[in-house]
């Protein structure tokens, strides 16, 4: 309750667009079940009046049953598919709610009353919680039209592909076509996909290789013929596939400029900086936890980086990077 109590003010201008939406919702399923010539029916005039004593209550009800699903305090410019979850339990919740009151407290209300008026109740308080992303995605597309984009391939159609494309809409590339044989004729994302990259490369500026089945001398094939095109080639396989993996020790500590602890197996070493850490440790760990610059490790799984080692190999073959797993 205390929670619900210190939300609610947070989302006042929400709270307040919640009650007038659930009230709004069941008075205009009345209206349209009974509104007719221009004019509410006079001899069911005391629906309208049952509708108006139940209100109060019903509201303060709805309201709680929104703040217990935490439909309030959210960060709704990233509103997603668990927000649509919590809406649609509170939205069942309410809906009987207003059934089993109105049939207890008043009378029963027309079977028209309670579909339409749960019906018009989810999709005002959808509305109410997506419409800001909505808005912030449609204003996006607007700048984007006007922004100068470079046409680019995804050569393949799985789920690296996928992450790729969203991956490049926060760049001035656009994926225009996506490669995949076994997919051809296809959509990725509405992106459509074709069976061979030779016949659409002069039509795009930059090639993303984004299918980690395919084999390294697929990759140098495709590689050698954009270049000879003129088309750059950037390979997402390792990077896209790795996404919320684990947090690089080496990455950490590159920042680390005063000194540092580890700790591992129990054991505390003491360095003066981060590179100093970096230029003695040589074995793979994962960070188990952080307290300021005191971090302890752990060895990982034997299979944890079963998989990487061979695309470790053919990434610094080709970049002349060193992959660190640690």
């Amino acid at each position: 309750m205390k929670r619900i109590c210190k939300t609610i003010p947070k989302d006042l201008w929400i709270v307040i667009l919640d009650i007038i939406a659930v009230n709004a919702a069941y008075f205009l399923a009345l209206i349209l079940r009974f509104y007719v010539n221009f004019e509410f029916r006079p001899t069911v005039s005391y629906y309208l009046t049952d509708w108006t004593r139940f209100t109060p209550f019903y509201t303060v009800l709805a309201i709680i049953v929104f703040a217990v699903f935490k439909l309030y305090g959210g960060m709704w410019r990233y509103a997603g598919i668990n927000d649509m979850n919590r809406i649609i339990g509170a939205s069942i919740v309410t809906a009987i709610i207003q059934v089993a009151g109105t049939l207890i407290f008043i009378r029963r209300m027309p079977i028209t009353y309670y579909v339409i008026g749960a019906i018009l109740q989810f999709l005002f308080i959808t509305l109410i919680r997506f419409g800001y992303r909505i808005l912030l995605v449609e204003k996006k597309k607007v700048a984007d039209r006007k922004m100068t984009t470079v046409p680019c391939m995804v050569i393949g159609a799985g789920e690296t592909a996928r992450k790729a494309i969203h991956y490049l809409e926060d760049t001035p590339f656009r994926a225009t076509i996506a490669i995949d044989e076994k997919s051809a004729g296809k959509t990725l994302d509405g992106i459509p996909i074709a069976a061979n990259y030779e016949d659409v490369l002069t039509s795009v500026k930059a090639v993303f290789i984004a299918d980690p089945e395919l084999s390294p001398e697929s990759k140098r094939e495709i590689r050698q013929k954009a270049e000879a095109a003129g088309v750059e080639v950037q390979d997402y396989t390792g990077y896209l596939n790795n996404l919320g993996g684990r947090i690089p020790v080496s990455g950490l500590l590159e920042l680390a400029k005063g000194p540092v602890t580890l700790v591992i197996d129990g054991k505390e070493k003491n360095f003066v900086s981060g590179e100093e850490v970096l230029q003695n440790l040589k074995d793979r760990y994962d960070i188990q936890s952080i307290e300021g610059m005191k971090i302890t490790l752990t060895k990982p799984a034997a299979t944890a980086y079963v998989g990487y080692e061979a695309w470790a190999k053919q990434h610094q073959e080709e970049t002349g990077e060193e992959v660190s797993f640690f």
